[in-house]
């Protein structure tokens, strides 16, 4: 897999935050924003998945329905009604 360099403008404070939890990991910046950006692509591709298989991947109805709710509100809390 290649690599592509790219400039992002964040706030100072995300640039420290960065810094430590990299430090801390005992990577580089762009390896945590590598790996977090990972992790953000598998939680997409886990909610996909269960978008289209429905609750028959939970345990029961009523923590599909619980992930539904909390899926909508926060898909759909932003918007102005």
């Amino acid at each position: 897999m290649g690599a592509m360099k790219v400039g992002v403008s964040l706030p100072d404070d995300l640039i420290a935050f960065a810094d430590r939890e990299a430090s801390r990991r005992g990577t580089t910046r762009s390896g945590l924003l590598a790996q977090l950006l990972k992790a953000e692509q598998v939680r997409e591709q886990t909610r996909q998945y269960i978008d289209r298989h429905g609750w028959d991947v939970v345990e029961d109805a009523p923590t599909w329905r619980e992930y539904q709710r909390h899926r909508t509100a926060h898909e759909y809390g932003d918007d102005e009604w």
